[in-house]
């Protein structure tokens, strides 16, 4: 508490405990909103709805209340009695009439120059964004808006009255049939009929007081619905993303995901929003001959392609790549290996070499000459995976170590099969509406994972029969392992070389020739795809019926095997799949934040229309 400083330190402790035993008086509010009227079948009708109080507010003679009459009006009323108190409640506003609206004035009432120096009236949407003046409500719609009044903590004594006072404030925020006027918000709050719910604490459609495990597919106590991904919760712009099957029963009420989208004349699907408060939606086909979107399989997609030609090569899981390595192998042999190498004078000379009677007993001694004796070499070899007593290894040559190999292949000179495909699709049939496009970051993350290539993890048949990437921690062998999806940026893809934009050099790249890409297997994650595991089925509005690429890469070749990059199948679970392999490309893009539809309500029948 900010002190008076012309008064000594004792007095300032007699004067408040003295106000602390007369305590505060009474506090009470009221909460109006006006205009109900009806003119034969046509109505206007806005109201209150869902008022929940935040459990750490102080207690209250009054709990906020919806007037039972018309529910247009919320009562309150509490004592205050110490600095730092404070009252916070949430309430949906609803529009249930026939007629569009938008806020045409908001008054306050009550409160006094004298009253504001120790009373503090907050009022907002529940994601932060001022309540303000045009705001547009449409038919059906709903906001939810979060009230807070506090007894300021940081107040002068002398602000402070003597005595209990009865302050009688009156919030109206006033809706008026909307004309043109209405401006809406962010477009996830258009499609957003619901409100979002945190992911990570248990609600509805969600048994587990952790929150949705997303080991398992969507389900009534999995979730299904809209969700706030935990750990954006308080950013600018919450991440929000639709989980769950295309139709569930809701109190006996069959209901949809309200996420149908048209756009550039083309079917998509909502499926999250960005760091940026843009709406990333994923292709789902041509609309049919009445204007909807219920399309399956092939006819979801653009087409087919392989991933990439480079299966065998650390390149093969790049959506652009360098250069490309081939790797080399050989039997159970009796050589010499070290744990580094030195270069010079045109050969490499081993670091803490010895050599090992079989392949199996190699430990962090990657590197060898292939010889039985120790010595230097022209062409060394690192072995970077064993499998059934079968070294795998990239040969070597003019002072390179294996850091360089990584770093070469994962630079962005040349465009993926993939992504040449879909570049070729944007600039055919969507390059006429680039400016409505966020220029988003799409991942591909490439960092290696522990167990993987590098020199400091051991090489054992255990740990080295697959070489891995990144996102393969939310690929789980068993059940019991916890995942934990990434959908912010950084955390997804933390090498900014991954981190593919067009434009954008601060966030991302700067590698695209379009704004345009593929899902992760995150964002396929939090849909509600299953993994196969332990009998539970996948469920997702995302599964086509057929096989489609993701953007994330799952292993590298090592035992003859493929390079492999994740995908969705047609039972609609998660894999992986040989990069020159050919299946369904589903490509995505994001909206900017500004962009609104005109019309739609998002079922698959009346989808959202982006003009």
């Amino acid at each position: 508490m900010k002190l008076n400083r012309r008064v000594n330190k004792t007095t300032i402790i007699l004067f408040a405990i003295m106000f602390i035993g007369l305590g505060f008086a009474a506090l009470s509010a009221t909460l109006g909103i006006t205009g109900l009227a009806k003119i034969g079948n046509i109505s206007f009708d806005v109201h209150f709805e869902n008022v929940s109080i935040n459990p750490e507010s102080m207690d209250s003679e009054l709990p906020a209340t919806i007037n039972a009459t018309n529910n247009t009006q919320i009562d309150f009323s509490l004592v205050l009695t110490t600095p730092g108190e404070y009252y916070e409640f949430e309430a949906d506003i609803v529009n249930s009439g026939t007629l569009d609206a938008y806020l045409s004035s908001i008054e306050v009432n009550g409160l006094d120059e004298e009253s504001s120096k120790y009373l503090d009236i907050d009022y907002r949407y529940v994601d932060g964004d001022d309540i303000k003046i045009n705001d547009f409500l449409g038919i059906g719609k709903k906001e939810r808006i979060k009230v807070r009044v506090d007894f300021k903590y940081d107040i002068i004594l002398d602000d402070i009255p003597n005595e209990g006072t009865e302050v009688n404030f009156t919030l109206n925020i006033i809706y008026a049939q909307d004309n043109g006027i209405g401006i809406k918000r962010r477009y996830y709050y258009e499609f957003a009929d619901t409100y979002a719910v945190l992911d990570s604490v248990s609600s509805r459609y969600v048994a587990s007081p952790t929150g949705i495990d997303f080991l398992k597919a969507s389900s009534d106590d999995n979730g299904k619905g809209l969700y706030v991904r935990a750990g954006t919760e308080n950013d600018e712009y919450p991440i929000l993303y639709f989980r769950g099957g295309d139709d569930f029963d809701e109190d006996g009420v069959e209901d949809t995901l309200k996420n149908h989208v048209l756009f550039g004349g083309y079917c998509w699907k909502i499926v999250r929003t960005t760091e940026q408060g843009g709406t990333k939606i994923i292709y789902d086909g041509i609309p049919n001959d009445v204007g909807g979107c219920n399309n399956t399989g092939k006819a979801s997609q653009i087409g087919y392609s392989s991933f990439n030609d480079k299966w065998d090569s650390l390149a093969g899981v790049g959506y652009m790549y360098g250069e490309s390595y081939e790797y080399t192998s050989w039997d159970d042999t009796e050589y010499v290996y070290g744990s580094n190498v030195t270069y010079g004078d045109g050969a490499y000379t081993l670091v803490n070499s010895s050599s090992f009677d079989t392949i199996a007993n190699i430990k962090t001694k990657h590197y060898t000459c292939k010889l039985t004796t120790s010595g230097t070499c022209i062409i060394v070899y690192y072995v970077y995976s064993l499998l059934d007593d079968v070294a795998y290894a990239i040969p070597l040559e003019g002072g390179k170590k294996i850091e360089d190999v990584i770093s070469k292949s994962f630079e962005n000179t040349n465009d993926s099969t993939i992504k040449a495909a879909i570049d070729d699709w944007f600039k055919d049939s969507l390059l006429d509406q680039e400016e409505k496009l966020e220029d988003a970051v799409w991942c591909n993350d490439r960092s290696i994972a522990s167990g993987g290539y590098l020199a400091d993890s051991d090489l054992t048949s255990e740990n080295h029969e697959e070489s891995n990437f990144g996102r393969t921690n939310i690929f789980p062998e068993l059940l019991g392992q916890s995942i934990s999806p990434g959908l912010k940026d950084k955390d997804a893809c933390p090498n900014k070389n991954d981190r593919f934009t067009k434009n954008d050099t601060i966030n991302g790249n700067g590698a695209l020739t379009y704004p345009i890409g593929l899902l992760t297997v995150d964002e396929a994650t939090v849909v509600g795809f299953g993994y196969g595991l332990d009998g539970y089925s996948a469920s997702s509005y995302l599964n086509s019926e057929y096989w489609y690429w993701l953007l994330s890469p799952l292993n590298t070749a090592n035992g003859g095997y493929y390079t492999n990059v994740f995908y969705v199948d047609s039972d609609g679970f998660l894999s992986g799949d040989g990069v020159d392999d050919e299946i369904g490309v589903r490509p995505a893009v994001v909206l900017k934040k500004d962009i609104v539809a005109t019309s739609g309500d998002g079922t698959a029948t009346n989808p959202y229309v982006v003009e």
